[in-house]
């Protein structure tokens, strides 16, 4: 038997970053993160951003500059300059840039550095690890987790603030960061910048005219994201974003960045006006290039086929997957993670929310039972309901009654998502030696429970689904105050609430181990003063064991 991964504590430190408003010939105004120190002496040179993702043998890393480079900088691994990494340019201008290590020792510590043509260095250098050996047998695993980052540093509407000012975010970013998780799982909403859905709403028109001024204009929907009308905004509100949040705080930290609606740049959502799901190819061409630019896919897994959807995106890295990732921890987890947006159809009582190959790939993976623990991680939350199109459940809100109910149809939704969903709960409640877990995203809330029964489906073990929390909520995002309910347990749903869902920014720690699984939900809200971040302790301790016939 393999000898037990003993792991190093680390412990990654927030720069201190701040936003100015450049101008310049493109764009009316730009938002660049400054190209500051770390708090602990890190330098950061002229690196904007660094965002990296890690498998057993393999370092995958996407970085953006302040300015544009002529020549391809190189990432030095472990001081080898024999073999060192060219860096693969993914925009148009050369600031934005893809490194892909591969072949490196499992389970091993690496020195990164990044240099420029010439050899000179961009940045100080730090350390990345690669994951345990499919085979290795590690102890402990955590796992920092949270959902919708994204969003602009906005004036209020009415004295509420649509997103979260970016200072608290990068705040309990910092707050997660300093329990040295082994991995962050960002699930879904890293941009927040509508366009059809945003123009749909009762928001005063000047005032979307004049946040979209800030970042360049109005986006050409007639045209693709990277076409030079749109690409000079599209980078300003990825700079803002992605950048303006991370900066180079997750340098080393390997994160796995999983989409959802609003990267595609829109709302789930059905009126007599508009219908955005399934996504028109203007949101998904929007989504795949701002991964190309900031952000990781995922790599390659050997369970997972390289046939399916999302593998065959331009511009991605050899073998990587831009839609459907694993997280594999040697023998003590795997994690499955899936965008329930990008390729869901309306087919009825047919229609899927994930494609066929997927879920035959996520079924065959809870059934394998060939590490001590499991867990799903959609972009779309099983159990509960918050009344909006694209959820699992027919729940529909009744606005003049202001709940959610049963007895009137849903526009837009489709029957076959809830039996996909029915499938996928049978599956994770037959495992007969670990604990059924989906840690979820997208529903602007703090919760966790555990599904008992869903309609006439009696579960054999419960399914526990802690909803992580999120990071870059502001007033006008909880949906009390957008859809005027709360999220809640769908009503063909029967659940044992450990917490009811909570309106508050915030993420969850999971530490895992071969005999439980531990999760600490934070949360935290305005107005409780910012400095409340740096101490607050979990608002629930969630513990799962694993069955007892393990």
């Amino acid at each position: 038997m393999p000898a037990p991964v003993h792991r190093e504590a680390q412990t990654p430190a927030l720069p201190r970053r701040q936003l100015l408003g450049l101008g310049a010939a493109a764009l009316a105004a730009a938002w660049l993160p400054t190209g500051a120190n770390a708090a602990d002496g890190w330098n950061a040179g002229d690196l904007l951003h660094l965002t990296p993702t890690a498998s057993h043998d393999r370092l995958l890393i996407k970085a953006s500059v302040r300015r544009p480079l002529a020549q391809p900088p190189r990432l030095l691994v472990d001081g080898r300059t024999g073999s060192a990494v060219v860096g693969v340019m993914t925009d148009r201008l050369g600031r934005f840039w893809r490194f892909d290590a591969r072949g490196l020792a499992a389970g091993t510590r690496h020195l990164l550095r990044i240099v420029d043509a010439d050899g000179q260095a961009l940045c100080d250098a730090w350390p990345l690890a690669t994951l345990p050996a499919p085979d290795a047998a590690p102890e402990h695993l955590r796992l920092l987790a949270y959902t919708c980052a994204g969003g602009n540093d906005g004036m209020p509407i009415g004295g509420r603030s649509t997103w979260l000012a970016m200072a608290a975010r990068r705040r309990l970013l910092a707050r997660g960061l300093g329990f040295a998780p082994h991995a962050v799982i960002a699930n879904g909403d890293h941009i927040d910048w509508d366009q059809k859905t945003l123009d749909n709403k009762r928001v005063p028109r000047e005032r979307i005219a004049a946040a979209r001024a800030a970042f360049g204009g109005e986006l050409d929907l007639t045209l693709p994201m990277d076409h030079p009308r749109n690409a000079a905004i599209h980078q300003a509100v990825c700079d803002h974003q992605i950048a303006g949040l991370y900066g180079t705080a997750l340098r080393s930290t390997p994160a796995w960045f999983l989409t959802d609606d609003h990267d595609m740049f829109e709302n789930d959502e059905f009126d007599d006006q508009i219908a955005t799901l399934p996504a028109d190819d203007d949101g998904r061409v929007g989504a795949e290039l701002t991964q190309r630019l900031s952000y990781p896919e995922f790599l390659p897994d050997a369970n997972r086929p390289a046939w399916l959807p999302g593998s065959g995106i331009p511009g991605l890295a050899e073998g990587t997957n831009g839609c459907f990732g694993t997280l594999r921890d040697g023998r003590l987890l795997e994690a499955v993670l899936y965008d329930c947006r990008r390729d869901l159809d309306n087919k009825g009582r047919h229609a899927r929310v994930v494609p066929r190959w997927v879920e035959d790939w996520l079924l065959a993976r809870t059934r394998a039972d060939n590490t001590a623990q499991f867990m799903h991680e959609p972009s779309l939350p099983f159990g509960y309901s918050s009344g909006k199109l694209g959820d699992w459940y027919p729940d529909r809100l009744d606005e003049r009654q202001g709940k959610l109910v049963l007895d009137q149809a849903k526009d837009g939704w489709q029957s076959g998502w809830q039996a996909q969903d029915q499938r996928l709960l049978a599956a994770l409640g037959d495992q007969p030696r670990r604990a059924g877990l989906i840690v979820q995203g997208d529903f602007h809330a703090s919760a966790a429970g555990r599904i008992q029964r869903s309609m006439d489906l009696q579960l054999r073990q419960p399914v526990h689904t802690p909803m992580t929390g999120t990071l870059g909520t502001g007033d006008l995002g909880f949906p009390s105050a957008f859809r005027r309910v709360e999220s809640m347990p769908s009503a063909t749903v029967t659940m044992d609430e450990a917490l009811r869902p909570t309106e508050k920014n915030g993420f969850t720690m999971i530490d895992v181990t071969a005999q439980s699984i531990t999760c600490r939900l934070f949360t935290w809200r305005p107005p409780q003063p910012l400095e409340d971040i740096d101490t607050m302790a979990p608002t629930l301790v969630y513990e799962i064991p694993r069955p007892r016939s393990a």
